[in-house]
């Protein structure tokens, strides 16, 4: 259960000092927000400062209406500023509080309702941030179970990543597929602040007419968790099995590492290391050998979404292919950068939105024509991808997602581009 709300508007007072446009802005404000308007609040508040309005209450009353708007970051943004004046501290870290356990940050708000308790002068406001802190200490016990399952069907206009027909023998590249995904994870020991978990996941795609790249994935793995006031971390690892067309593709055992530490005003910073063994199923033993990934990125929000900016580093040495006299490298070492935005849309739609750019420099030089031309091979993708999601119930959730990548290659066999559009429904159990 929530903590008891103090997110209402400030009180009405004269504004010494205030242009009269200003002063009626605000008021304008404050008669919505109390009205239940508080798309009509924002704008008159945010008027109001554009007018030269600039106030510890003007800027509680924002914070408070970014709230009911479900802005959350922008509201963060507005308390945090309060919470730097020794008058307002104490409501500001409550509300700050509401915000964090509203946004599934436990840890730092069970942090602002103690700097609430601690700073407040009023004995209201002092039962209520002790209240909070009962709550959350006392809270139910973690759900042992989480799983995600979704349907969906859609097309794929390139499913063999070939630049033309021919290059694959087959008469087209679209084709339209049929795509199942469940992930569940299970907690063993440990509640909040640390825990041990088995998970697992399945992915099936099945082509209309393609049989031969039918997908099947599975993955099993156990991790062990940790989460501090400001610090969560990761150890753990999986196994992965790939198929391709019923065949088995590659398997791969990763160990996994992961660590995120959460910032001021929101933001974060997380880093990720795995390090797999591969082997390649029958006529995919030039796969065999390892693999090395190292990935940070932060978040942040940029009104009104959350951004997040991302680098990866990953290395291969494989067994790479020899035929003869000809030489093919599957050892390349490649630079990702992205970005994603994500952010709440009109009608309960979730947007969430990525763009990618990606170098593939290959570590040997391939050789082709019976060996008597050597060519570097080198790609440089990029791509994007959105999903629009929209929740039906507690439960149920509707979705759209679509995607372009585009892939230059020195080669030209490398060359592809691909579109991919998809409609699904999804379900969240939790036990």
């Amino acid at each position: 259960m929530a903590a008891v709300l103090l997110l209402g508007v400030a009180p009405s007072q004269p504004v010494e000092g205030a242009v009269p446009e200003a002063a009626q802005f605000f008021e304008q404000g404050i008669k919505a927000f109390r009205g239940g308007d508080y798309p009509a609040a924002l704008q008159s508040f945010l008027d109001a400062s554009r007018a030269g309005l600039d106030t510890p209450g003007l800027h509680y009353d924002l914070g408070a209406t970014y709230y009911r708007l479900q802005r959350y970051p922008d509201s963060e943004r507005e308390f945090l500023g309060l919470a730097k004046n020794p008058e307002w501290a104490a409501l500001a870290h409550y509300n700050l509080g509401l915000i964090a356990q509203r946004t599934g940050r436990e840890q730092l708000a069970i942090q602002y309702f103690s700097q609430a308790q601690r700073a407040a002068t009023d004995g209201n406001l002092r039962a209520l941030a002790e209240t909070a802190l009962a709550r959350l200490v006392s809270a139910p016990p973690l759900p042992r179970t989480n799983a995600v399952t979704s349907v969906a069907g859609g097309y794929d206009s390139n499913a063999a990543l070939s630049p033309d027909a021919a290059t694959a023998a087959i008469s087209h590249q679209g084709d339209s597929f049929a795509e199942a995904l469940t992930a569940a994870s299970h907690r063993l020991t440990g509640e909040a602040r640390g825990g041990s978990y088995a998970y697992g996941g399945l992915a099936l795609r099945k082509y209309a007419d393609l049989h031969q790249f039918d997908l099947l994935g599975l993955r099993a793995g156990l991790a062990y968790e940790t989460d501090s006031s400001r610090l969560q971390t990761s150890a753990g690892g999986y196994f992965d099995a790939a198929y391709l067309g019923g065949s088995l593709f590659q398997q791969t055992a990763v160990v996994d590492l992961q660590a995120r530490r959460r910032l001021d005003a929101g933001r974060d910073l997380r880093g990720r290391y795995q390090f797999g063994s591969i082997r390649g199923g029958a006529g995919f033993e030039y796969l065999d050998g390892w693999e090395q990934r190292f990935a940070a990125d932060t978040g942040f929000a940029l009104s009104p979404a959350f951004v997040r900016l991302g680098y990866e580093l990953e290395l291969n040495n494989r067994r790479d292919l020899q035929q003869g006299a000809d030489f093919t490298s599957a050892s390349p070492t490649r630079h990702s950068l992205f970005v994603t935005f994500a952010r709440s849309g009109p009608g309960g739609w979730q947007v969430d939105a990525r763009g990618e750019y990606r170098v593939s420099r290959y570590n040997d030089p391939d050789l082709v024509n019976g060996g008597a031309l050597e060519v570097r091979h080198k790609d440089d993708r990029y791509g994007f991808a959105v999903r629009a999601s929209r929740r039906l119930s507690a439960q149920w959730r509707a979705f759209v997602d679509t995607s372009y990548y585009r892939n230059n290659s020195s080669l030209d066999i490398y060359d592809y581009g691909r579109y991919q559009l998809m409609v699904g429904i999804e379900a969240a159990f939790v036990r």
